[in-house]
C-alpha cells in the first residue's frame, strides 16, 4: 500500500481565505502534499480553477465544500451531491448527510470541539446525530499544534468513544488552511493509503475504507499479519492471533521546520491501554491476540520540546 500526504480542509478567497486557488495549489505543492481538497465555506467557486492549476502542477485536487451552519461545520468532499447547505438544520441533519453520501460524497465532521460563540461563531459541532454511520471521517486534530490543543484533546476523546460504541470512522486532520502561514506554528498531516492511481475517487474510497493516519511529521508504514495474510489499519479482521508490523520515521521536510522526536507507542484494546513501549530504531514487531472489538495505536513523542501525541492510526476492527 502507498501512503499519500493529503490536506482535506482548505480555503481560498472564494470564502474567508487570503489565497486564491492558484496560490493555494502552489503552496500545497511546495509543502509536498500529494493532494488537497478545496472546501470553501458554502461555495464551490474556486474548485474548478484549483483543479485546472493542480493538473499543471502535478497536484491532485478534489472538489468540496464546507457546510457552514449555525450548529457546526461539515466538510463534504467529492463534488457529487447538490444538497443545499441552507436547508440543513437540527431536524434533518441525518437525512442530509445520507443524501450526500448516497451521491458519492465523503462526509467529515470539522473541528467538532473548537470553541463556539463568541470566539468562533458556529465552529463547534452541536448537531445530535442519530446515525453516526452517515459520517466517514472525523477531524480528531485540527489547525495549529493540534496534538497540544484542548479542542483536539476533546475531539480525540469523542472519536475514541464513537469507535468503542462500534462506529467505524476514519481519523483525519484538518489544517483549515486559510493563509500562507510559512512561519506559523506546527501543523499535522493526514496520510491516506491506497493501491493504484492517485486520483479523487481513490482518495475518497481510501478514506471510506478508513486507511488513514494523522501525524506530526511522522511517516508510518504499518500492517497486520494474520494467518499469512496482510491487512492494514482500518481493516476488519477475525478473532485470533496476529502480528503488528510498524515502521516510523520523521519526514525530512517536516524536520527542517519543526523539531520532532518519536519516544514510544501505546496500543489500546476497546479503548483501554494494552501495551506501552519505548521506541527504539525505526521498526517494531508486536504479537497480539485479537480478542476484543477494536485495536488502535498512537505514537507519542515531542514537538518543539513539548511532549504530546505525534501520530494516531485508524483502528483495527475485529468483527469475525
Amino acid at each position: 500500500m502507498q501512503w499519500y500526504r493529503v490536506e482535506l480542509h482548505t480555503h481560498t478567497i472564494a470564502s474567508d481565505g487570503v489565497m486564491d486557488a492558484e496560490e493555494l495549489v502552489k503552496r500545497a505543492k511546495k509543502r509536498n502534499y500529494n493532494a488537497i481538497v478545496v472546501t470553501d465555506h458554502n461555495t464551490t467557486t474556486s474548485c474548478k480553477t484549483a483543479q485546472e492549476k493542480g493538473k499543471k502542477e502535478g497536484l491532485v485536487v478534489v472538489p468540496g465544500i464546507e457546510w457552514t451552519t449555525f450548529w457546526g461545520h461539515i466538510v463534504i468532499s467529492g463534488g457529487k451531491s447538490n444538497v443545499d447547505w441552507r436547508s440543513v438544520n437540527l431536524e434533518n441533519i441525518d437525512d442530509k448527510l445520507a443524501q450526500a453520501r448516497k451521491c458519492g460524497d465523503l462526509v467529515t465532521i470539522a473541528h467538532p470541539k473548537r470553541p463556539g460563540t463568541p470566539f468562533c461563531s458556529e465552529c463547534r459541532f452541536l448537531y445530535k446525530l442519530n446515525n453516526w454511520d452517515n459520517v466517514d471521517a472525523y477531524e480528531v486534530w485540527s489547525h495549529y499544534e493540534p496534538s497540544l490543543s484542548e479542542d483536539s484533546t476533546l475531539a480525540k476523546k469523542e472519536w475514541a468513544s464513537l469507535i468503542n460504541e462500534g462506529h467505524k470512522i476514519a481519523p483525519v486532520y484538518g489544517y483549515d488552511w486559510h493563509a500562507p502561514d510559512e512561519d506559523g506554528p506546527a501543523y499535522a498531516h493526514t496520510y491516506v493509503g491506497m493501491e493504484g492511481e492517485l486520483n479523487p475517487e481513490n482518495i475518497l474510497q481510501a478514506i471510506r475504507d478508513r486507511h488513514t493516519y494523522i501525524s506530526m511529521g511522522v511517516n508510518i508504514d504499518a500492517k497486520i499479519i494474520q494467518d499469512g495474510n496482510e491487512y492494514y489499519f482500518g481493516d476488519e479482521l477475525a478473532k485470533g492471533n496476529a502480528n503488528i508490523c510498524l515502521k516510523a520515521h520523521v519526514s525530512s521536510d517536516y524536520l527542517k521546520k519543526f523539531n520532532v522526536e518519536i519516544k514510544g507507542l501505546r496500543i489500546y484494546k476497546n479503548g483501554k491501554m494494552f501495551l506501552a513501549k519505548k521506541w527504539e530504531g525505526e521498526e517494531i514487531d508486536i504479537p497480539i491476540e485479537l480478542n476484543c472489538k477494536n485495536v488502535r495505536i498512537e505514537l507519542y513523542g515531542a514537538v518543539e520540546g513539548k511532549d504530546c501525541d505525534i501520530a494516531i492510526l485508524s483502528p483495527i476492527y475485529i468483527t469475525r
